[in-house]
């Protein structure tokens, strides 16, 4: 039976303890950046739900715009009979 005993360099160990901080930092970068586009992901998700909200709001507001159009034109034209009537009777305003 023939072991092999496999050992490495100097050089080869500090290589590979580089490349396993370096992989490390990595690690540790990715795992921030992710966790400020999640931070970011949420904001905005909160922010869509304000202005779902808010536009909700918004057209029970506006609902009634077509109704109150409309009265403003009969209004007008009310106005504008009272004009006549108050000149076929002679009324100066």
């Amino acid at each position: 039976m023939v072991t092999a005993v496999v050992a490495l360099g100097p050089e080869e160990t500090i290589l590979w303890q580089v490349s396993l901080a370096i992989g490390a930092v990595v690690i540790i970068v990715v795992i921030a950046l992710l966790g400020m586009l999640l931070a970011l992901v949420r904001s905005i998700e909160q922010g869509a739900r304000e202005l779902l909200g808010v536009g909700a709001a918004v057209a029970g507001n506006t609902s009634n715009i077509s109704t109150a159009l409309t009265i403003a034109d009969t209004l007008d034209d009310v106005a504008t009979e009272a004009g006549r009537h108050a000149a076929l009777l002679g009324v100066t305003s």
